[in-house]
């Protein structure tokens, strides 16, 4: 609809008996001509949706608004509620502008109320952004018109501190608190039909609609499933165990959501097999990779057929990575589960003996070799009764042990195993599972 050199007007035309006005987030400059704020759901829900998105990260304080207003205007005219929509600087631009746009009803995601040290604490991070215009920023009462609604995790320090500023600012401000969504609220409550479910809610004005159907399509969204995962995981690792070996996940929709944080995951299976939990380990190992070859997107997808070249069993390190071998440097190493290059192959114990100690394989092509240490350097060997020094895997309790027989296997944070202790410490136990 209109393009100048700092703001870019969108327009979809929908049969929806309300228009929604969006603004974007921070760091969607560059794809300022093509991509606003419920692009997507307007295409598929068919919703009348106005999108301003900016060129340059200036919270759309721009003399350029009055231009896209006025083409706003000309081209929807007066007839039908205006909602407004946005997160983070498009939340603080939802309600800046609000009056400006006739607004009556705004739902703004974890708005800032300014970001000019002059006016509130903000993190040195957001001094780059700063212009002259941005003086004197803040919201105002006077730039208020319509309804606020605000959606904010009382968990998050800083967005709860720009809540209660606005909130001295416009006191009849409607705070729906989304414990768990982090500052990306949108996250959490995504989807074409939760959007435009919320939408609806929003357009009835009622509070106790708005702040119902909000907690409704939260509760079926898997990304707040994943952050309460997160934060529970500390405290509380058990119950996140069975969480994601559950039954009822598998029910999920967008369930790739949880699974594709393989790092997360991982870090479940490791901490629930050390502590003994093996049947709950193996099964969620099975369905991480269910999910990853069936229901994840396509590059996903690609990621994990690449790396599938795992004969043996899964051995983890603490750091949530996978023991590997590299054939280029002949050496030990500690790759992501499905992010290894063709050169680095997984490494598991010989599963033909059943002595607290085995020898370590790899497969390639289909055979199975061993894992020798000559010169410094670690061999490829396929003689089983080799009296050179081969590596080995040591049961002890719920872990193993790698050592090259005088020396432990260390997994360094960096990425790399080192032969340097003879001293068993968190780092140097790993899971095989």
């Amino acid at each position: 609809m209109y393009e100048g050199d700092e703001i870019v007007l969108h327009h979809h035309k929908g049969s929806s008996p309300y228009t929604v006005i969006t603004f974007n987030g921070l760091h969607f400059e560059n794809n300022a001509k093509d991509f606003y704020m419920l692009k997507n759901v307007a295409r598929i829900k068919d919703i009348n949706v106005i999108g301003f998105a900016t060129k340059k990260p200036n919270w759309f304080l721009s003399d350029e608004m009055h231009t896209a207003i006025k083409v706003m205007n000309a081209t929807i005219g007066f007839g039908g509620d205006r909602l407004v929509f946005g997160q983070s600087m498009g939340g603080y631009a939802a309600i800046k502008f609000s009056k400006q746009l006739s607004a009556d009803y705004i739902m703004a995601l974890s708005p800032k109320i300014s970001i000019h040290p002059d006016e509130c604490d903000i993190d040195e991070g957001y001094h780059q952004y700063l212009t002259e215009q941005m003086t004197g920023m803040s919201v105002k009462m006077g730039d208020v018109r319509g309804k606020v609604f605000i959606l904010s995790d009382p968990r998050d320090k800083t967005d709860s501190y720009h809540v209660n500023l606005l909130c001295d600012v416009i006191p009849d401000i409607t705070y729906i608190p989304t414990f768990y969504s982090g500052h990306v609220v949108y996250e959490s409550i995504s989807g074409s039909k939760s959007i435009s479910s919320i939408l609806d809610a929003l357009s009835s004005g009622r509070s106790s609609t708005v702040r119902r159907e909000v907690c409704v399509q939260r509760r079926r969204n898997p990304v707040n499933l994943r952050n309460r995962l997160f934060h529970a995981k500390p405290h509380h690792m058990k119950l996140v165990a069975r969480t994601l070996a559950s039954d009822q996940i598998d029910s999920m929709k967008k369930r790739i959501f949880i699974f594709s944080h393989i790092g997360f995951i991982c870090s479940i299976i490791y901490n629930a097999a050390l502590h003994g939990e093996t049947d709950l380990a193996r099964r969620i190992k099975r369905k991480l990779v269910a999910n990853l070859a069936v229901s994840g997107p396509e590059e996903i997808q690609t990621e994990a057929l690449t790396a599938n070249n795992i004969t043996g069993p899964l051995c983890l390190d603490c750091h949530q990575r996978i023991v590997c071998y590299d054939i280029k440097n002949r050496c030990l190493t500690v790759e992501s589960l499905t992010n290894r290059g063709p050169t680095i192959i997984p490494v598991y114990p010989d599963q033909m003996g059943h002595e607290a100690s085995s020898a370590a394989c790899v497969t390639l092509l289909g055979e199975e070799f061993r894992l020798v240490q000559q010169d410094g350097k670690i061999e490829l060997s396929t003689d089983r009764n080799t009296g050179v020094q081969n590596i080995i895997f040591t049961k002890k309790e719920t872990y193993h042990l790698i050592s090259n027989g005088s020396e432990l296997a260390t997994s360094c944070y960096g990425g790399s195993i080192i032969f340097v202790t003879a001293i068993e410490n968190e780092w140097e136990r790993y899971i095989v599972i």
